[in-house]
């Protein structure tokens, strides 16, 4: 069964169920327990739909292992909110391979390789947290386009990677982060900084605490996945719905704006090696933190 659901997938994470066209699309289920991020499986309903109610569900891997994925119906839930996420980064850090294992609660990488389709189109998930459903669109966006402002000033997320692995995609990351939030980015909208291909480890050039101190600077979020090993990717699914939740809800209130530091954009390249050495790791140790504002 879940190997012919798989194979029923497009591009978009949608399935069409009774060969009439009518769309589904995936909804994975998670919720959490304590610090950890439990996933409860994946589900499909049609399209659009607000009911949340569900037309199949499957069993999946992925997720806390103490709490592994039910065959269960989908409980009712009403569609809290649709959200844009823009992926930012460099050629070859796995902006797409992260959407594309985003989608589902399969392990994308069997022998090594994608066994999904990965390419540069948007795509969209509906995620149940907590008895709670949003849609997240995201649509993978090269670093160098970020000067625009009208590429994202939609986008409700705004997820930045670089591989641990290449020190040129870290200078062009924190290029983006200095661009975006000099930009007014941080209002209103989620920013997270990721870290890719930590599974690389004897290939690392750029530490945790490099990558925790230029978020920490931008008044961002940190996480560290590794996409082929499906490390951390669930979490950042769900720390990156939290903080949109977060933010949007702050925006509205105007709360949150009075409170965030200000950034001191037009500095940062140029003394950012005197920011390492200032800087204690004791003062970003938040930033990963996804849960909390």
């Amino acid at each position: 069964m879940k190997k012919e659901i798989s194979q029923l997938l497009d591009t978009r994470g949608s399935l069409d169920m009774d060969g009439e066209g009518e769309e589904y699309c995936t909804v994975r289920h998670f919720s959490i327990s304590g610090r950890k991020v439990v996933n409860r499986g994946d589900s499909f309903k049609v399209k659009r739909s607000t009911s949340g109610h569900s037309v199949t569900s499957m069993e999946s891997s992925g997720g806390e292992v103490d709490s592994p994925p039910r065959r269960s119906p989908v409980p009712q839930a009403t569609l809290q909110g649709a959200y844009e996420v823009a992926v930012i980064g460099a050629s070859s850090v796995g902006k797409n391979s992260l959407i594309s294992q985003f989608m589902t609660s399969e392990y994308r990488y069997l022998h090594g390789f994608d066994q999904g389709n990965c390419d540069d189109e948007e795509r969209t998930v509906s995620v149940l947290l907590d008895g709670e459903e949003s849609e997240l669109t995201f649509t993978p966006m090269r670093d160098n386009v970020v000067e625009d402002k009208s590429n994202w000033r939609w986008m409700r997320g705004l997820v930045v990677v670089y591989s641990v692995t290449d020190r040129a995609s870290f200078v062009r990351a924190q290029r983006v982060l200095e661009t975006l939030v000099t930009a007014g980015a941080a209002d209103g909208r989620a920013i997270i900084l990721v870290a890719n291909k930590i599974d690389l480890a004897r290939s690392r050039l750029v530490s945790e605490q490099e990558g925790r101190i230029l978020a920490t600077a931008c008044n961002c979020k940190y996480s560290e996945v590794s996409v082929v090993i499906n490390h951390n990717v669930d979490e950042l699914l769900v720390g990156l719905l939290a903080q949109i939740r977060f933010r949007t809800g702050a925006d509205r209130s105007g709360q949150e704006r009075g409170k965030r530091r200000k950034y001191r954009g037009s500095k940062t390249s140029a003394s950012f090696r005197g920011l390492l050495s200032k800087l204690r790791i004791a003062k970003s140790h938040s930033c990963h933190k996804l849960h909390e504002l």
